[in-house]
């Protein structure tokens, strides 16, 4: 008697491949965030307007998080500071807060930050200004680039495809044994 369900068994073996390969095997993640133009006129740092913040989101289940920043600044300096969300709601209210990394008066500035251990959630970047130029009217102009990079699991599509397999497993089992 030839098998009916040759194909079905092919998706079955697909799928559990493809859950397996998506959930356990790890894959490098480079997202730009800034990509290094002046930042003097759109969201600057001036008397009026202090600091400005560049959020960086880390997925769940990510390993091996760096943030690569190349800073330079022409009129004035400032500082970095890397903080959570609820740091930067204190930062904001004025009160007390922690900072992961701190950088302080800076004019040019290239480095690569290893996040350990792993940052499970959102972190906020914050420029502000320390020295402002001597002309009221203009702003502290500096280029910025950032890049972030990690490597993180697929864990929703795997998910998805664990499901899809335990669906036809059972399914195949069902018609093949009869079960009740």
């Amino acid at each position: 008697m030839p098998r009916k369900f040759s194909w079905f068994i092919f998706f079955i073996i697909v799928s559990s491949t493809a859950s397996a390969g998506l959930l356990f095997i790890p894959y490098s993640v480079t997202k730009v965030i800034d990509w290094g133009y002046p930042t003097g006129s759109g969201h600057g740092l001036s008397q009026f307007n202090s600091y400005y913040t560049q959020p960086v989101e880390f997925p769940w289940r990510s390993h091996t998080q760096e943030i690569f920043l190349n800073i330079s600044v022409e009129r004035g300096t400032i500082s970095i500071q890397m903080l959570g969300v609820k740091e930067f709601k204190f930062y904001l209210n004025g009160d007390p807060y922690a900072y992961y990394w701190e950088v302080e008066n800076i004019t040019t500035f290239t480095t690569s930050i290893q996040i350990t251990p792993p940052f499970q959630s959102n972190i906020v970047l914050l420029f502000y200004a320390e020295e402002y130029p001597l002309v009221e009217e203009d702003g502290i102009l500096y280029w910025s680039e950032l890049k972030v990079s990690y490597i993180r699991y697929a864990s929703s599509y795997g998910l998805f495809f664990f499901g899809v397999a335990v669906i036809l497993i059972s399914s195949y089992g069902y018609r093949r044994y009869k079960w009740r």
